[in-house]
């Protein structure tokens, strides 16, 4: 089978990807890539400089709310849900060592 991808290149990419392929998957793949990049080629042809460019296929609105200052919770409420409590803060297990 002739085409843009040879059979040693498929068997190349197989072992690439470490794939113990038959002969039979071998012709398969050789078809299927062979395919796919006859589709891609097809695409190439098609005159797209009357388009408009977009980054999405469809409009992207990203509704945010407004930053508004509120109140937020008094400290002791917050710290009442920590396990353990130090000087007004939370305490937590060390995660960094310290250097010597």
């Amino acid at each position: 089978m002739s085409g843009l991808i040879s059979r040693d290149e498929v068997i190349r990419i197989a072992d690439l990807a470490r794939l113990d392929l038959s002969d039979t998957e071998v012709e398969q793949y050789q078809k299927d890539l062979n395919n796919l990049l006859s589709s891609g080629k097809k695409l190439q042809n098609v005159d797209v400089n009357d388009t408009k460019k977009t980054s999405h296929a469809v409009s992207m609105v990203h509704e945010l709310r407004k930053d508004e200052v509120e109140a937020s919770l008094p400290q002791e409420v917050v710290l009442s849900a920590g396990s353990k409590v130090m000087d007004g803060f939370f305490q937590v297990p060390r995660i960094v060592e310290e250097q010597e």
